[in-house]
């Protein structure tokens, strides 16, 4: 006997119908769902306008929307003029799903062929557009000459700073020359200004530089100074990730980072300055009550740096002793009650030597350093080259840990950890340089494997604390089809052969 299909209660439907909008992005299947009835309609119409449906990215890339509301625009033109009737336009409006003029926040992945021009093409058609967010990382030009935000129109949530010999993060050349005379003629220890950050005002940056002809600056102080500095639009920095990939982490700025009394002192040197140099012409008075006003913006701007990823020479003698010192120096570390990830990573550095001076062992930093912070729940390890899971054991004391983060290499080491570790809720996997081969014996045999040798070890396995493990996501620096029908049918594979896996959800994304 045909299974008949279910019909869904129209009550029942409209409890589910926020979830189906919010989780299609189909601009097709949300339309079938809004001609169900009128009522329908109309509810769905609110929804694609709210602000918590525009939290996330658009259903249309920003040059599909622009076609689309040229296209509307036209035909509302069009009728218009056979008809004569201006009511008529605002009708055909009213009966559009997508009512475009009341969006005030929109989010698209990145600025389309309309570049920093989307703001005001879009402005012409919604009337009440306040701000466009892109999502996608976008790649800096140090050029301080043009406004990117477009008198703050344009939000760029992550902004990727790649500089190399050649082609140094310069603000201002007359600034450059100067610092360039100072440093010795030593570009690396160059203390550029980093004024076109303020260009962009982004939420998450990323530090590179290149293989060929790379650039490691010793001196990044001012990424975080000159954007706390007031400018014309009266904005502070908003900066609440630091990547560094492909570029050494000065220690020194990680100082400057961590200790608070220093950082304040620096920005507010910075903010007198400009009082000094924009109000020469006021009164002792207002020069005193502009001071106040810029140590009060100070305490709530100077640093809200969430995460921090930062990257190592193993092969540099006391780098590691030097990196505790700084977050031990002051009870930086655990006086921080705003950073929520690290990640240690290594810089791979085509000069680097057979030996190695960090440790494979990360317990004296998990029990030393790691255990004073309870805000941190994000960890990742890779620096380490850790071989044996039972140097992770000290983590099950730290409740605070969520989530760990591993590459290819490490994956294993983690994994089995998890298996015993039940305040550990995700894992992330970076893989670099994966293929089918190599993936299935770093990635899916240990999942298999590690998890049977874990069940064996227990007389009675308990099924709760496997499931404390919920999700593990691979982030692919290459992706293609063929990985992911490769990955997919693995996976299947190892459901077959073990199901309390099928518990345990996977993602895959491409790295960014």
């Amino acid at each position: 006997m045909a299974n008949k299909p279910i019909k869904l209660n129209i009550l029942i439907f409209n409890e589910i119908l926020n979830y189906l909008i919010f989780n299609n992005k189909s601009f097709n299947n949300i339309l079938e769902y809004s001609l169900l009835s009128k009522s329908i309609f109309k509810i769905i119409q609110n929804i694609l306008i709210s602000y918590q449906y525009n939290k996330s990215e658009f259903m249309f890339t920003t040059d599909e929307f622009v076609e689309y509301l040229k296209f509307n625009n036209n035909n509302n033109n069009n009728n218009n003029n056979n008809n004569n009737n201006n009511n008529n336009n605002n009708n055909n409006y009213e009966i559009k799903l997508i009512q475009y003029k009341e969006i005030e926040y929109i989010r698209f992945l990145n600025l389309g062929s309309q570049g920093i021009n989307i703001y005001y093409t879009l402005k012409e058609f919604c009337n009440n557009l306040k701000k466009v967010i892109i999502l996608d990382e976008i790649k800096a030009q140090f050029d301080i000459s043009y406004d990117y935000t477009q008198n703050n129109k344009i939000k760029y949530k992550k902004l990727s700073m790649a500089w190399r010999i050649g082609t140094p993060p310069v603000s201002f050349l007359e600034i450059y020359r100067e610092t360039f005379i100072e440093s010795n003629y030593t570009l690396s220890k160059c203390e550029f200004t980093f004024d076109f950050i303020r260009k962009y005002n982004p939420t998450k940056i990323k530090i590179r530089t290149t293989y060929m002809y790379y650039l490691n600056l010793k001196y990044l102080n001012n990424i975080l100074i000159s954007n706390n500095v007031e400018n014309n639009n009266n904005n502070y920095n908003k900066i609440k990730s630091i990547k560094f990939q492909n570029h050494k982490t000065p220690i020194n700025f990680l100082y400057f980072l961590f200790n608070n009394e220093i950082i304040n002192k620096e920005i507010e040197n910075g903010n007198n300055n400009i009082n000094n140099n924009n109000n020469n012409n006021n009164n002792n008075n207002n020069n005193n009550n502009n001071n106040n006003n810029n140590n009060n913006n100070i305490n709530n701007n100077y640093n809200k740096i969430k995460s921090l990823t930062v990257e190592f020479d193993p092969n540099k003698k006391d780098l590691e002793e030097r990196f505790y010192n700084v977050l031990l120096e002051n009870n930086n570390l655990k006086n921080n009650n705003i950073l929520k990830k690290l990640i240690i990573n290594e810089y791979n550095s085509c000069t680097s030597t057979n030996e190695i001076f960090w440790s494979n062992d990360p317990t004296n930093f998990i029990n030393s350093v790691l255990k004073l912070n309870k805000s941190i729940n994000s960890i990742g390890f890779n620096l380490f080259q850790i071989k044996d899971y039972k140097t992770l054991s000290s983590l099950k004391e730290i409740p605070n840990i969520k989530k760990l983060y591993s590459n290819e290499n490490s994956f294993q080491v983690i994994y089995q950890h998890c298996l015993e570790n039940s305040n550990i809720k995700e894992i992330i996997v970076e893989l670099t340089s994966i293929n089918p081969v190599n993936f299935k014996n770093k990635i899916f045999l240990p999942l298999n494997n590690c998890l049977k040798q874990h069940q064996q070890q227990q007389q009675e396995p308990k099924q709760e604390q496997l499931l404390s493990l919920y999700s593990i996501t691979f982030k692919f620096q290459n992706y293609n089809d063929f990985l992911k029908d490769t990955f997919n049918k693995e996976l299947e594979l190892l459901f077959k052969d073990n199901n309390i896996l099928k518990t345990i959800f996977f993602k895959l994304k491409i790295k960014k």
